[in-house]
């Protein structure tokens, strides 16, 4: 729950805001253990940086220093890419019998492009995650 107005944590940056106050931190503390400027620290707690540009790397030291979880600040995208997205994404293909280019021609992207993902070279960006994810969902219905 959002500690200020009572409903569920929704942004990334209300997490990372949670933590650290939920951890009794400074900015400026959490901001000397990632090795980042405070500025940039502020940043990502303000919303300023859009969740798809948010390091990984970063939200997890997050979590781990102010005592949580390590993926408490992520949000599905990230956790798609620090699951491994390339490796989803083959899987998925290879369950549906799809080659490369029939999944690239689904999600608007080249063939080039899901070799890339598959061969972890690249990650996709949001709007290819959230076709994917929709893909899916249809699928459970």
């Amino acid at each position: 729950m959002d500690f200020e107005r009572g409903r569920p944590l929704k942004s990334v940056a209300d997490k990372i805001k949670f933590v650290r106050l939920s951890s009794g931190k400074l900015q400026r503390e959490v901001a000397e253990s990632l090795g980042i400027d405070r500025s940039t620290y502020i940043n990502y707690e303000n919303g300023h940086i859009q969740e798809e540009y948010m390091n990984i790397e970063i939200l997890q030291k997050i979590s781990l220093f102010c005592g949580f979880e390590y993926d408490f600040c992520f949000n599905e995208y990230h956790l798609f890419i620090y699951n491994g997205a390339g490796k989803q994404i083959k899987e998925y293909r290879k369950i549906h019998n799809l080659t490369q280019k029939q999944l690239a021609k689904i999600l608007g992207v080249s063939t080039t492009t899901i070799k890339r993902w598959e061969y972890g070279k690249s990650y996709p960006r949001l709007k290819n995650f959230e076709i994917f994810i929709e893909l899916i969902n249809k699928e459970n219905l």
